[in-house]
């Protein structure tokens, strides 16, 4: 890595509550992230357990590589983004867990609301290009009625991170579900979580849902409640329920339900085959507990240790 560039790690933990994708944020408004310069290493697996602290022992937590960004400042300086999206559970304990959709209420087009925001969005950035003069901005009219599902083109969730890049690069975000906007350019937030929400949803199409993201054992509600909520759209119940018949995924985990409403479910679970083939794409990771975390875990020491640790290896590789 080039020496003296930037480096920053960032996680974007999500988990689902109820069926509704929440995020961990690191309690200052942000994610959790820590940075390094290029003559400094890091174990990517060790910094992302250190960065994520739980306070009650998860079942499993997954990681992914998403898009690396690098910028340069006018004074040539880089910095190089290396985020990465951790899927899991909220171990029983929500603090420090908030909606995807407080950050990207435009990205949940399940009510009115949403519909509404992402439309006036839309319509906001068709006026940087309007009227079309040149083959440019021709292109660009199309680009924005293509990620904003305007002028009969339909909504693709997957988009998403496509969708706050352009309105970054407009140099606006809505504040609080209202059209009177504030200034986020430049912000890596909401880069991040953007980029996990669309990476997350990719899948989804074909049901592949993350099995760490779904408890041991689920109803075929459940399941679409959560498809949904992750989405981000609502989902026709008899074409689910053919979908997930034809998917080859889950299988009868026997019983029913214990729901105290409605008549109760068949529970059903993730095939072996599929938890292995999870495994084998993404990183697992050991979350550290908060009440068990010493000042000698700190990422700081962490990072420092890692260091010292291959400094001495070199030490004794050159004395034998």
């Amino acid at each position: 890595m080039t020496e003296g560039t930037r480096v920053i790690i960032a996680a974007v933990p999500v988990a689902l509550q109820a069926g509704e994708p929440f995020v961990l944020t690191d309690g200052q408004g942000g994610l959790p992230h820590t940075q390094f310069f290029g003559t400094e290493e890091a174990q990517i697996r060790e910094t992302l357990e250190a960065l994520i602290v739980t306070r009650r022992r998860v079942f499993s937590a997954c990681a992914e590589q998403l898009p690396t960004r690098m910028e340069q400042t006018p004074d040539g300086r880089k910095t190089l983004d290396i985020p990465y999206l951790v899927t899991t559970q909220t171990g029983g304990d929500a603090r420090g867990w908030s909606s995807c959709y407080d950050f990207l209420p435009w990205e949940d087009q399940r009510n009115h609301q949403g519909v509404a925001l992402k439309n006036r969005l839309g319509e906001f950035l068709l006026t940087q290009v309007s009227p079309p003069t040149t083959s440019e901005e021709v292109g660009a009219r199309k680009k924005i009625c293509v990620l904003f599902a305007l002028e009969g083109a339909r909504w693709r969730p997957e988009l998403a991170s496509e969708r706050c890049k352009a309105l970054i690069e407009a140099g606006y975000l809505p504040g609080d579900g209202q059209m009177d906007m504030m200034t986020l350019a430049g912000s890596r937030f909401y880069k991040w979580l953007a980029q996990g929400l669309g990476h997350l949803r990719k899948p989804l199409k074909s049901l592949s849902m993350p099995v760490e993201l779904m408890p041991e054992r689920f109803t075929i509600p459940q399941f679409q409640a959560s498809m949904e909520g992750v989405l981000g759209e609502p989902l026709d119940k008899q074409a689910f329920r053919r979908n997930v018949s034809n998917c080859g995924l889950i299988e009868e985990a026997g019983g029913v339900s214990d729901e105290i409403f409605g008549r109760p479910a068949r529970l059903f679970r993730f095939k072996n085959d599929v938890a292995i083939a999870r495994n084998a794409q993404s990183m697992s990771l050991v979350l550290p507990l908060s009440e068990t975390l010493t000042e000698t875990e700190t990422i700081e020491n962490l990072l420092f240790s890692h260091r010292k640790r291959t400094k001495n290896q070199d030490e004794a590789g050159e004395e034998n």
